[in-house]
């Protein structure tokens, strides 16, 4: 069983528990395990209970939840919490605004259980008798149904690929076969996942598609061929197999990566040049029986048949990729090895799971230069936020942190909220005592475009505000981000050199690709962000690159490319 999968079991308990009413302290545990579990970068299905033990956030009783997932998919103490409420109130929850009280009171006092449900008594103004609800709540509400419905019909990148790499790694262990890989959008990096491809490279008559099907990973088989089967992964995700021969393995990947547009567009490109391409290889346009491919093995060279460079699976959307292909003016991405450290993350002292010492070790266990080792302020009381003396403990406790974690730069960084009125949570003579000040919008979601703008402008302005947190507010899973003028905001970005942050965590991914590559073009500094709450997600990183590539960004284009003194000096500018 994947990571994600324990935790979103773990994450599901939590719910089930808040509904129930359960001790806050409780709801918070399997909360907290939930996400420390899905962040783990290494596989935690097969470690022992006592192993799993020492991880921060994963308590003894977590851990025999593990354990018990991994042989029945599931855990007791979860299956009797599912039997004392409907399943669709757990699919309300992903509306925003809608907490476990709220939809509780619904099914209670009004039997709603279901999107639909709430959908229809939302329409019909059913809601706004009820205490705590108000005309204004159910138009937020339709809104969010409408929201929740489209989003429930995709993955988050980070759970599809955890669920790749293991149906990968497991074939190869049963088989042998080492060219199989996910394709689609999951390989060109795209935030969601609606279902899963998978190709392989194999030889007529091998039993890739039987040996496939029968995977401890798959649940149901859909259908299968000889070289094509459909299934439900565990996961609760469809897959599509293919087994390709050697000759068209590249071709394959290319056709089958995508995108659609990529595709059309490198078919006319071909086209010109008097060839044909398509899964089984390029071919001249003259060859119309396509017997003889003059290329097909790999991508490069199906690429380089067609007169272009290869092109990175994340560049794949006929956004100028081919062009720049075929002038040899490709950038060179980003990539993973080339990140030096990281400015956003928390400790125990907010609302994460390990200490600064902790934080730190992990960080430097990376091979980062630098770490940025941070917390939330204090009007975020929902995450513990620090209020003044609370802070200047930490950083007494930071000192400490870095006579034993030497190798390493310790900066103490705080992601401060940006209140209403657009005046940051702590005062001047607070901020001036952080190495880094990140600026975050986490309260009232709802005020107007210029309002909303305006309030995220005079952070960008703050002369001690390095970086903007996660612009846009969304999450993917269950909220749209809130109104604002992204493009306003890059350009001031770019004129007070203060950098906007890609978040990495899975369920944010923000900014987007498109406003990365945008920020780039307006001159905008950008921070790649892991947003870290337990030593095992500073693999959010990946996410955050990923992202960062979709969007064209190189190294230089990166501040956490930087080493420990240019940070500093880009800090004090």
């Amino acid at each position: 069983m994947t990571n994600s999968r324990m935790g979103e079991l773990l994450g599901e308990m939590s719910v089930l528990l808040e509904l129930d009413g359960a001790n806050p302290f409780r709801v918070r545990a399997y909360q907290r395990a939930g996400q420390v579990v899905t962040g783990h970068p290494a596989p935690l299905s097969g470690v022992p209970v006592e192993k799993l033990t020492e991880i921060p956030g994963i308590g003894k009783g977590i851990a025999a939840h593990v354990a018990e997932m991994e042989v029945s998919g599931t855990f007791q103490e979860l299956e009797e919490m599912r039997k004392k409420f409907p399943p669709g109130l757990l699919a309300m929850l992903k509306v925003q605004g809608l907490g476990p009280k709220r939809a509780k009171t619904l099914f209670d006092t009004l039997k709603i259980d279901s999107l639909d449900k709430l959908k229809a008594a939302a329409q019909e103004g059913r809601l706004r008798g009820l205490p705590g609800f108000g005309e204004k709540t159910e138009a937020n509400i339709l809104e969010g149904v409408a929201f929740a419905a489209t989003a429930s019909e995709r993955v988050l990148h980070w759970a599809a690929r955890q669920a790749a790499l293991e149906v990968c790694a497991a074939f190869t262990r049963k088989t042998g076969l080492k060219d199989v890989c996910p394709a689609g959008s999951l390989r060109r990096g795209k935030e969601t996942v609606g279902d899963l491809d998978f190709l392989c490279s194999a030889k007529a008559g091998t039993s890739a598609v039987e040996a496939f099907i029968k995977l401890p990973q798959v649940s149901k088989v859909l259908s299968s061929g000889s070289t094509k089967a459909s299934v439900i992964l565990e996961a609760g995700i469809q897959a599509d197999f293919r087994v390709v021969p050697p000759e068209s393995w590249g071709a394959a990947l290319v056709y089958f990566t995508g995108s659609k547009d990529h595709g059309v567009a490198l078919r006319e490109h071909a086209l010109r040049l008097g060839y044909s391409v398509n899964e089984y290889g390029v071919f001249r346009a003259s060859d119309k029986e396509r017997r003889k491919p003059l290329a097909g093995r790999t991508e490069e060279e199906v690429y380089a048949r067609l007169g272009l460079s290869w092109i990175p699976p994340e560049l794949r959307e006929n956004r100028g990729e081919l062009e720049a292909a075929a002038k040899g003016k490709l950038p060179k991405l980003v990539e993973l090895s080339d990140i030096r450290g990281d400015f956003h993350n928390h400790s125990k002292h907010s609302d994460g799971e390990a200490s600064l010492l902790e934080m730190a070790q992990a960080a430097k266990d990376l091979g980062w230069e630098w770490v940025g080792l941070g917390d939330h302020s204090r009007s975020v009381t929902v995450a513990h936020g620090l209020d003044e003396a609370r802070l200047k403990a930490t950083l007494k406790e930071l000192a400490a942190a870095a006579k034993k974690v030497t190798g390493i730069r310790l900066m103490r960084s705080m992601e401060v909220d940006i209140l209403k009125d657009g005046s940051m949570d702590y005062p001047d003579e607070v901020l001036s005592e952080l190495d880094v000040v990140i600026g975050a919008v986490h309260s009232a979601f709802k005020m107007d475009e210029p309002s909303m703008t305006e309030r995220v402008l005079k952070a960008v302005r703050h002369p001690k505000v390095h970086i903007i947190a996660h612009p846009s507010g969304r999450l993917l899973s269950g909220r749209g981000g809130y109104k604002l003028d992204t493009e306003a905001v890059m350009r001031e970005a770019a004129r007070c050199g203060t950098a906007l942050e890609i978040n990495g965590q899975p369920d944010r991914q923000d900014i987007t690709d498109v406003q990365a590559r945008r920020a780039k073009e307006l001159g905008a500094a950008v921070a790649l962000n892991t947003d870290a709450h337990a030593p095992g997600e500073f693999c959010y990183m990946e996410m955050a690159v990923t992202v960062a590539r979709r969007a064209w960004l190189t190294k230089d284009d990166v501040l956490n490319c930087r080493t420990a003194k240019q940070v500093e000096a880009w800090l004090r500018s």
